[in-house]
């Protein structure tokens, strides 16, 4: 017979009530969340791990403060992507993505093409060179819309911006990474010219 999964409200009553084994369960319903998040913006799968089991101590610290207006994993992202944040800039490093890649796709050969391998690693190289001369929060706002799938509601409220501002960084970002990777690509086309 098959047992029915606790709901969230379910776990965060059992922890409030002095079961911290149930804390488990919801950290093994949204690590996987929470580490890909602070990977995509940290690079660096050690402090990614960290970070993560951070964020957890954090929201287990703060679970009484839970209200429930939004959902839980909502309410466990902005306190991750604040623990990141306060990472990145203890670090000083600029946040560089992998995947954004993924959002588009070139149509030129089969998959195990040699040339398509190429050109992809060629691609990828630029975009992840113009996604380091973005600001953290152009980054983070590309990440979580387009890496992480999250609305604008959520990045809403996840950031603690207004949709509409949130909509509208969104728009600037894009444009922003799109001239960044045009000048990248230009720089490179000029380079090759000059050889």
């Amino acid at each position: 017979m098959n047992q029915r999964r606790p709901t969230d409200q379910e776990l965060i009553e059992q922890v409030l009530q002095g079961n911290q084994k149930a804390y488990a369960f919801l950290v093994d319903r949204y690590k996987h969340m929470v580490y890909t998040l602070a990977l995509k913006m940290l690079r660096d799968r050690e402090l990614a791990e960290e970070t993560a089991q951070d964020a957890f101590v954090k929201a287990f610290q703060g679970l009484s403060g839970f209200r429930g207006t939004a959902k839980f994993s909502t309410w466990l992202y902005k306190i991750a992507y604040y623990r990141i944040l306060d990472v990145v800039s203890a670090q000083k490093k600029k946040v560089r993505f992998d995947e954004l890649h993924q959002t588009e796709s070139l149509q030129l050969a089969s998959e195990d093409s040699p040339w398509r391998n190429l050109l992809e690693a060629e691609r990828k190289n630029l975009l992840d060179q113009a996604l380091a001369l973005l600001q953290l929060e152009d980054n983070s706002l590309i990440s979580l819309y387009y890496l992480q799938e999250q609305s604008i509601r959520e990045i809403s409220e996840i950031t603690g911006l207004k949709e509409a501002t949130v909509k509208v960084r969104l728009h600037r970002a894009r444009k922003r990474l799109k001239a960044a990777l045009a000048n990248k690509i230009n720089g490179k086309m000029l380079q090759e010219y000059e050889r």
